[in-house]
């Protein structure tokens, strides 16, 4: 099977020796499920930290695999986000919940255009604080989720990365859970390319499940795609006074997540032996011009 040979690096780099052996069996897997479930397999899109492809369902229904291994936290986590999120909109809904042995199923969003290739980037910025707003969490607390406070314990855990930056993430951490007065439920991952158009508006998938308040959900969004365009530090200014015209949310309550969300992210590409820290740091820079 021709994996993406990134993916397969990334996938060894967060589960060592486990993803190695689950790489290997991933075929028969396929096969098994594509057997016991009367499903059947298509092709593949991009996938970074799990198996993700087409699947025709019993009965010829369009959806989508994701497949990591069996009863891994992150997929269990995630299933229990689409369960809550899926009782109202701005969400893809979860159909069948496979994780004891490794998959889910997920509706498909159709035509599935990625919000960042869509359309300029002030404009996405709106269309990512619309989905925002629609997405709810009103019943969580019978589900067990991490909090941004375990998230942030990755601070305690960093290698190679300079001290400056935990130092000052760590205390700007300390003061914003101090801080935090109405805790919900988040994605934890919105950005542009876990936003796609489905029958005419805009949906998100992919949600990582998350207990904070709602300033830190911006963080991805203004993370990516940054660099690679012209003026970074002008586009962040412009994604965040967006943020807070078309949200509410407290602009100096963006900034400090932002910056602390850049080195927690840092932390994490030294984790899973990914090649992205340095630019994270870059955007901590950018941040700490802000506070």
């Amino acid at each position: 099977m021709m994996l993406p040979e990134t993916f397969r690096q990334t996938f060894r780099g967060v589960h060592g020796e486990n993803g190695d052996v689950w790489l290997r069996h991933l075929p028969g897997r396929l096969a098994g499920w594509e057997q016991k479930y009367g499903i059947r397999i298509g092709k593949f899109y991009p996938m970074t930290f799990h198996f993700v492809a087409e699947v025709t369902l019993n009965g010829g229904v369009e959806a989508v695999i994701k497949a990591g291994l069996p009863a891994d936290k992150k997929l269990i986590n995630e299933k229990n986000a689409l369960t809550v999120f899926g009782r109202g909109a701005g969400m893809i809904k979860l159909l069948e919940d496979h994780t004891d042995e490794g998959f889910l199923l997920l509706e498909k969003a159709v035509p599935g255009t990625v919000l960042s290739d869509s359309m300029e980037d002030e404009k996405a910025v709106a269309a990512a604080a619309a989905v925002m707003g629609q997405i709810r969490a009103d019943d969580w607390g019978s589900m067990h989720f991490p909090h941004l406070a375990d998230w942030f314990k990755g601070l305690d855990r960093a290698e190679d990365i300079p001290e400056r930056y935990l130092k000052k993430a760590s205390a700007v951490v300390k003061e914003l859970l101090s801080e935090m007065n109405y805790p919900t439920l988040l994605h934890g991952d919105l950005h542009q390319n876990n936003i796609l158009s489905h029958y005419g508006e805009w949906k998100a998938i992919d949600p990582k499940g998350v207990i904070g308040e709602k300033e830190f959900e911006v963080t991805s969004f203004c993370r990516n795609n940054l660099f690679s365009k012209q003026k970074p530090f002008d586009i962040l200014q412009t994604r965040l006074s967006i943020f807070e015209k078309e949200t509410g949310l407290n602009l100096h309550k963006m900034i400090r997540w932002g910056y602390c969300g850049a080195v927690l992210s840092a932390c994490w590409c030294k984790e899973d032996h990914m090649p992205c820290a340095d630019e994270n740091l870059k955007l901590a820079d950018l941040y700490e011009k802000l506070l």
